[in-house]
């Protein structure tokens, strides 16, 4: 499925010079995590993830690009799943070398039976390796913050023995490393 998913965009692609998809793979790195008023740091818990991305960009001018992506991200210790749903801008901030270019994703992440809603911004650097007008290799490092909202936690109350259920949003600060295939 993911196949023919790339054969179609790749084709859809090549047809117009400005439009342009990206398939990218992205391990995010946990620095900390805030949960509960409590700071997990990377020496207690070896936090990560894992994200592909489903991104659609347009040039808007010669050195500007923007558009809306879709993802599945996978984070580890603690464990969560998110949809988020993105828009990114691009800019190619160095004339001399328009390889290399700076980007923002801004979103959010859908509720789902398996899946934890928040909000998602990342902020990077990335370097686009063509080999040919419409296929390249693509780069990325960024910082990503990630919220993960209304996580059901269990309360105890001590004075009557009940334990009640509360929802909690924790965040969590990733350097992401991303490698994938432009169109």
């Amino acid at each position: 499925m993911i196949l023919c998913l790339l054969l179609i965009c790749g084709t859809t692609a090549s047809g117009q010079s400005k439009f342009h998809v990206d398939v990218d793979y992205h391990y995010n790195l946990g620095i900390n995590e805030n949960f509960v008023g409590t700071s997990l740091s990377r020496d207690e818990y070896k936090m990560g993830g894992h994200s592909i991305h489903l991104t659609s960009r347009y040039d808007i001018a010669p050195r500007w690009s923007a558009g809306v992506g879709v993802g599945l991200s996978r984070y580890t210790e603690p464990e969560y799943n998110t949809l988020p749903v993105f828009a990114t801008v691009r800019y190619k901030f160095i004339r001399s070398i328009p390889a290399v270019y700076a980007f923002a994703d801004l979103g959010y992440a859908l509720k789902g039976d398996n899946f934890t809603e928040g909000y998602k911004g990342v902020l990077g650097v990335g370097y686009t390796l063509m080999f040919f007008k419409h296929f390249g290799l693509n780069f990325q490092i960024a910082y990503n913050l990630k919220q993960f909202a209304n996580i059901p936690i269990s309360v105890y109350n001590m004075e009557t023995g009940d334990i009640s259920l509360k929802e909690e949003n924790s965040t969590r600060h990733s350097l992401s490393l991303g490698i994938g295939l432009t169109f």
